[in-house]
């Protein structure tokens, strides 16, 4: 007794399902990518504002606040807190209307999970030096 073998597949499509399952999902590979990409860009924003609004904290308090003083706690906080997430971080602070009020700005690049995307961040604080009146 002679048996035939099957074929399960058409002649025409046998490999078309299989070329369809690679772009389908390479395409949902690369929005999860996207995904987690845009959720790492707004952690790293939070990192860096509350760098810098660490460091104008540090910096603004009367008697012994200055630029200087704030850019340590704002790196001291990236160094404590920003592990990967943020890397090449720049900060910095001045004073501004005359004495009166301090700026410190925060910018980093982001770690980056889709190739050839390289995003930064830029935060900053701005806050009224503690002062004593009469």
């Amino acid at each position: 007794m002679k048996q035939h073998c099957v074929r399960a597949t058409s002649e025409r499509g046998g490999g078309a399902v299989n070329v369809q399952m690679a772009l389908l999902w390479s395409a949902i590979l690369l929005l999860i990518l996207a995904v987690v990409q845009v959720a790492l860009v707004y952690f790293a924003g939070q990192l860096a504002l509350t760098a810098a609004q660490d460091g104008l904290r540090q910096g603004r308090y009367y008697g012994s606040g200055s630029p200087e003083t704030a850019r340590r706690g704002a790196e001291d906080f990236l160094a404590r807190t920003g592990g990967n997430t943020l890397s090449k971080p720049a900060v910095s602070a001045e004073l501004t209307d005359n004495g009166a009020t301090m700026r410190v700005a925060v910018s980093a690049e982001v770690l980056s999970l889709v190739p050839g995307v390289r995003p930064t961040v830029h935060k900053e604080a701005t806050g009224v030096l503690e002062r004593l009146t009469p």
